[in-house]
């Protein structure tokens, strides 16, 4: 199954404010959904690096 960058960025969103996530997880979470416009799921603001990172805390928490 291949979760999109815009479903994965609004999964790991629900986890902010959570002890689920790193203190350093949780500010980069939290930058990212002030760049990412869940109305329109565009991504495009979201550099390389920064979706590696995503998807890897998204693995991290949804992996089966």
């Amino acid at each position: 199954m291949s979760v999109s960058l815009a479903n994965m960025i609004e999964r790991i969103g629900g986890l902010t404010g959570t002890s689920d996530l790193t203190d350093w997880e949780n500010e980069f979470v939290e930058s990212i959904l002030n760049r990412y416009d869940s109305k329109t799921k565009v991504t495009n603001r979201v550099s390389s690096k920064q979706a590696e990172i995503i998807e890897r805390i998204f693995n991290k928490h949804f992996a089966e």
